[in-house]
């Protein structure tokens, strides 16, 4: 008789949202996590006492209300906040600032006004031509994907088959100037649009294959992308789950790092910790990425020869760093920024002058070079949530794309450091007293996530978003249905499609595809008696 009915490895969103479906359908269900605490690289944390900061994934920007109803996390204090403004981007004082207002009747009106009636006609008209893709991918989040390319054929006409084509395999810039042909005019919003295609890829905004990330970003919330936050921090959500799932009876245990998957003739049948203890179950579930799922807890001696080759081609490299800080006063930014103080729409900024200024990174980047003016998000929570930060300060976060992704690890700090004072100084020339207000900082790489949570290359995406990773590509060909080569083994996390972001949705398809073969289990044993 198994110790427990499933084992699911890792307690982030997805990993905690597979293991509350089961508990909720009756199953005797154990998450084990290597650290001791919630939400793997969507977790809150106190760096620094006092101070709440969201490490790794930080905003809510792709979670639908159905998902929250559906796993009712509300029940279990569970609430987000949504201001006004998503982000104000910006460049030089001589381009106007393209902010985001999360009521598209406001920004419709803003973008008018701030960048004339061409911009927010080529802005509709861009949302309007990725909901095409939107469309079809949303038909394809709640299951198994079909292939693009059978989506792609089957499309009602040759208009929308072209357009999907181009979405999945042309470059970003190709759909851009589609819809502004002018690199001069509107630069902060086509550097917006071009940062936001290249996150989660290891390509620049000209690379071939991107306009599948811009498609993927723009379209997992409808188009206009809405930036909510979490009161509490990130975290709350899988603390919110971790309730969920106890009220079921579930159990996470922390501090529980997984050393192999127990397979006999050909099925998982439990796990081994690090400290020896073996724990059985019916199925087991990871929330990690197929990389360290297959090579490292299964072993390749399990796993047919095809299946491991294609595993070993899942591209991981995705360099970036986050930087943590605690002030002691409110950034006052000047100049052509200066409007931001008002209304609280400062509280997310990003640097990003152009879509060329995107790919001089890029370039400098794939060359092994810290870019000279990164890009930067530098975005501060407290503002609108007084709960992460004491009365009178403030927590700021930044995150920057394109840190050399195979720095050595003798000059990972010294590296790391350089690109965080590159980054600061784009907030500091418009925000004088932004340095001063520092009191506390910490700069974390992708290296970091990799040790601290086991992730291949400490790649938020658990496998970039590239043409060939997406679909019934991810993980790999052949095992998009969440089962894999193992019996009873399923893949529950980002890895899986629909692909990254705090969704939730991996976590509950996976689980709907292990009801689906118990159930079929069961039906079969009583059909036998």
């Amino acid at each position: 008789m198994p110790d427990v009915d499933a084992i699911v490895i890792g307690a982030g969103h997805n990993g905690l949202t597979a293991g509350t479906m089961l508990a909720r359908d009756g199953l005797k269900i154990l998450c084990l996590e290597k650290t001791n605490w919630p939400g793997g690289m969507a977790s809150t944390k106190e760096l620094f006492k006092g101070y709440k900061h969201s490490v790794g994934a930080w905003a809510m920007i792709v979670l639908h209300q159905e998902m929250i109803d559906l796993l009712d996390v509300e029940k279990h204090g569970f609430k987000t906040i949504v201001p006004d403004t998503s982000y104000v981007v910006y460049g030089e004082p001589e381009d106007q600032p393209f902010v985001a207002y999360n009521d598209p009747i406001t920004m419709a009106n803003k973008i008018a006004e701030d960048h004339g009636p061409d911009a927010m006609r080529g802005l509709f008209d861009l949302f309007q031509y990725l909901r095409i893709y939107g469309k079809i991918a949303d038909q394809e989040r709640l299951k198994a994907p079909e292939s693009i390319d059978k989506l792609i054929a089957e499309a009602p006409d040759a208009e929308t088959r072209e357009a999907l084509q181009r979405l999945c395999y042309a470059s970003a810039m190709d759909i851009i100037r589609q819809f502004f042909p002018d690199p001069n005019k509107h630069r902060t919003i086509q550097g917006s649009l071009a940062a936001m295609s290249i996150d989660g890829t290891h390509m620049g905004p000209y690379t071939p294959g991107g306009a599948t990330s811009m498609a993927f970003h723009y379209t997992a919330s409808d188009a206009m992308n809405v930036f909510k936050l979490p009161e509490g921090g990130i975290g709350a959500l899988s603390e919110a789950l971790v309730r969920a799932l106890e009220a079921e009876s579930g159990e996470v245990r922390y501090k529980a790092q997984v050393k192999r998957l127990l397979i006999e003739d050909g099925k998982a049948v439990g796990v081994e910790l690090r400290s020896g203890e073996k724990i059985t179950a019916k199925v087991v579930l990871s929330s990690i990425d197929a990389n360290t799922t297959f090579l490292k807890l299964v072993g390749e001696e399990h796993l047919p020869f095809p299946f491991t080759e294609k595993v070993k081609e899942i591209d991981y490299r995705n360099g970036y760093i986050q930087v943590h800080m605690t002030l002691k006063e409110e950034p006052e930014f000047t100049g052509h920024l200066a409007f931001t103080n008002e209304n609280k729409m400062k509280w997310l900024m990003a640097y990003i002058p152009s879509a060329d200024h995107v790919s001089k990174c890029w370039n400098e980047y794939k060359n092994g070079q810290i870019p000279t003016d990164p890009l930067a998000y530098c975005y501060f929570p407290s503002m609108i949530d007084p709960t992460v930060a004491p009365p009178g300060y403030h927590t700021a976060t930044l995150f920057s794309h394109y840190f050399p992704y195979d720095t050595p690890k003798d000059k990972l700090r010294e590296h790391a450091g350089i690109m965080a004072d590159r980054a600061i100084e784009q907030f500091a020339k418009y925000c004088p007293n932004f340095k001063d207000s520092i009191v506390d900082k910490l700069v974390l790489t992708h290296h970091y996530f990799k040790t601290t949570f086991g992730i291949t290359g400490g790649d938020f995406s658990h496998g970039l978003l590239h043409p060939g990773q997406m679909w019934d590509s991810r993980p790999v060909k052949g095992a998009s249905d969440y089962r894999t080569p193992i019996g009873n083994l399923y893949m529950c996390g980002s890895a899986c499609h629909p692909g990254p972001g705090v969704t939730c949705v991996p976590g509950y398809n996976s689980a709907r595809a292990v009801m689906a073969e118990l159930a079929a289990a069961d039906s079969d044993l009583v059909a036998a008696q």
